[in-house]
């Protein structure tokens, strides 16, 4: 993880209640899935977190990241059974460059 992220977490963890999340709600649940979309609406943040995702994967191809790099680090999976069986690998170290640099990006 970037540094900026582990930074996020670290503060988080002194927030979590002891109850095993990262980001749980105020009644110590996992966060429901319209939570992110909402804070984004009331803090007028331009974009919502798919549109994250999706600039995410926009950036990959603008900058030359390969497909399945790209899908790799977006958590996709791959679809075809017989491709599937021979893509056994996830490619975590050729991820923490590509997701450093992400950060870069965004910061």
């Amino acid at each position: 993880m970037s540094g900026p992220a582990l930074a996020v977490l670290a503060e988080a963890a002194g927030l979590t209640r002891g109850v095993g999340l990262i980001f749980p709600s105020v009644t110590g649940r996992p966060l429901s899935d319209s939570t992110l979309s909402k804070l984004f609406r009331e803090n007028a943040i331009g974009c919502v977190p798919h549109g994250l995702r999706s600039s995410f994967r926009d950036w990959c191809a603008e900058t030359g990241v390969s497909r399945e790099l790209a899908e790799r680090a977006l958590g996709h999976t791959v679809k075809n059974p017989v491709e599937a069986a021979y893509s056994r690998t996830d490619l975590l170290e050729a991820r923490r460059p590509l997701m450093k640099a992400w950060s870069d990006y965004l910061t």
